[in-house]
């Protein structure tokens, strides 16, 4: 049976509990980011699933940096963060052994238990990525900004110049980085917030929120996976460590 360490808010971007892997229900292809559990380091190296061998072992792709193959020695202790589907989850493991055939892999040790964060559908995370603003698709820039945080719902974004109005109608193209991978995420979107703030250096900017129009299933995974990818840096689990 599993126990709730913190209920649910309507403020909160999810909820934590004590649960299992299978609960997670990892695939293939899922990313892991392992974080060596030694005071001070704080790299986390990004792997991909294999496979799943319960009650023995996750097989994992050896994690590779800038090219390069990182060595990991057997019986190395990691503290593993994981996302799959609305789940964000972290455990404590260590490897079991490595192999480099037929292609470098690890077999890290099955959790007896992990620690589950379920996230809300409303979670933004914070991010920094420069979006053109266009009149409608395939028409005219109208303005460029910089948005601050994003959601599956919408987005906050920051203008040295104020564009559009209130319940307008206006098209986003904007980069996302997903690992090492580029993608571009181009949607409608509907004007719902505008305002004026200082920005980190102290100046007035225009700051428009934004709502999602009709976001393909592809953009929607991608916003998923960023903010998967934030909440998985901003969650420390310090109590696993």
């Amino acid at each position: 049976m599993t126990k709730s360490h913190q209920h649910p808010t309507e403020q909160g971007p999810a909820f934590e509990k004590t649960g299992t892997l299978d609960e997670v229900k990892l695939m293939p292809g899922d990313a892991l980011q392992l974080q060596q559990m030694v005071k001070g380091q704080h790299e986390r190296l990004t792997v991909r699933v294999i496979g799943v061998m319960k009650p023995l072992s996750v097989l994992v792709t050896a994690p590779v940096v800038e090219g390069k193959l990182i060595f990991i020695r057997e019986a190395q202790p990691f503290l593993v963060r994981a996302f799959s589907g609305l789940n964000v989850c972290a455990f404590k493991t260590h490897v079991l052994k490595t192999h480099h055939s037929p292609f470098p892999y690890l077999h890290l040790a099955y959790p007896d238990s992990i620690e589950i964060m379920r996230i809300r559908k409303a979670v933004r995370a914070e991010v920094q990525l420069i979006t053109a603003i266009l009149d409608q698709e395939g028409g005219k820039q109208i303005a460029a900004g910089r948005i601050v945080d994003l959601s599956v719902g919408g987005a906050r974004i920051m203008a040295n110049n104020p564009f559009g109005e209130k319940d307008q109608i206006v098209f986003l193209s904007f980069k996302v980085k997903l690992d090492d991978i580029e993608e571009y995420i181009q949607t409608t979107a509907v004007i719902r917030a505008i305002g004026q703030e200082d920005d980190e250096h102290g100046q007035k900017v225009t700051v428009v929120g934004v709502q999602f129009e009709a976001l393909s299933q592809g953009n929607r995974l991608l916003i998923m996976h960023l903010v998967y990818q934030f909440l998985l840096k901003e969650t420390d689990y310090a109590h696993l460590s």
